[in-house]
């Protein structure tokens, strides 16, 4: 059964009392903003409604407060809500995986990023390390919101705690890219050095 999305759903509900129109709200902001799993929307709607579609649940539930009807009547009105929000927008950012990682290795150098602790910095929590990889260098590949695409690429802890910022050309000027990081990202100003222009 495909429960993975209504369990991260589960998940950010378990404290909650009532699964009432204010729960259904946050969720789906969530969904569209900040999606499970890096998922697309299409991914998690067509997810949540595969599992409604089945008739029995074989997984256990008894960890959070609210039985199967109570759920599954929640999961509608997400789906109903997520409709109405229809056409979706891009997230602010989403994880891309390692496919081009070598092509992103060795891009265009935009950034030097500072990061705080896993615990503290969601960009720093989204690393990780990169399989096969000679340094065991650390990395995400980001789709912005903006359509461009970025490598968040830093060495293994515990000393990496500064990150590169890569593009691959062609791109958009260095300025532009790093304007939408910091929009997309939430990434404060002052932990992001721009690089120098290479001299021709």
């Amino acid at each position: 059964m495909r429960l993975g999305v209504v369990m991260g759903i589960l998940y950010c509900v378990q404290f909650s009392r009532e699964l009432g129109d204010d729960e259904v709200g946050r969720i789906a902001g969530m969904v569209l903003e900040r999606p499970l799993y890096d998922l697309t929307a299409e991914e998690q709607y067509t997810a949540v409604e595969a599992a409604l579609a089945e008739d029995v649940w074989d997984q256990d539930l008894s960890w959070q407060p609210h039985d199967e009807p109570a759920v599954r009547d929640f999961l509608r009105r997400l789906l109903a809500r997520l409709d109405a929000a229809r056409p979706w927008r891009e997230p602010p950012l989403r994880a891309l995986g390692f496919d081009r990682w070598e092509e992103y290795r060795h891009g265009t150098l935009l950034a030097r990023v500072r990061l705080h602790a896993p615990s503290q910095d969601r960009l720093h929590a989204r690393l990780r390390t990169v399989p096969g990889d000679p340094e065991g260098l650390r990395g995400v590949v980001l789709r912005l919101r903006s359509g461009d695409e970025v490598a968040l690429i830093a060495p293994p802890l515990p000393d990496g705690y500064e990150a590169h910022l890569r593009a691959l050309p062609p791109h958009r000027p260095a300025a532009e890219l790093l304007e939408a990081f910091l929009t997309h990202t939430e990434c404060e100003p002052e932990r992001v050095t721009p690089a120098r222009p290479a001299r021709g």
